[in-house]
């Protein structure tokens, strides 16, 4: 059974699930194999869409906590952060 510390671990390979998927995607349609691309793109929406569920889950239980770091890692983490949170909306 999963508990609410082991989805940020879910979480990552979720994703690096999905980036596979996009990957192998890409050269499916490269090679002119047009119905496994479009099938290997649904699951890599598929997986995609499970991230976001189990992200939403963990952040509703774990909520957020504020990044401890001080200096220029703190600028750099922030730096990351706000482009990141804002390209992830907006997509």
């Amino acid at each position: 059974m999963l508990h609410i510390a082991d989805l940020p671990a879910l979480n990552a390979t979720l994703n690096g699930c999905a980036a596979i998927l996009l990957v192998i995607a890409w050269i499916l349609i490269k090679n002119g194999q047009v119905t496994w691309h479009k099938r290997t793109m649904l699951a890599a929406v598929v997986a995609s869409a499970a991230f976001l569920t189990s992200y939403v889950i963990y952040h509703v239980n774990a909520g957020s906590k504020p990044y401890a770091g001080t200096g220029f890692m703190r600028t750099v983490y922030f730096a990351v952060l706000i482009p990141h949170v804002l390209l992830a909306a907006a997509i």
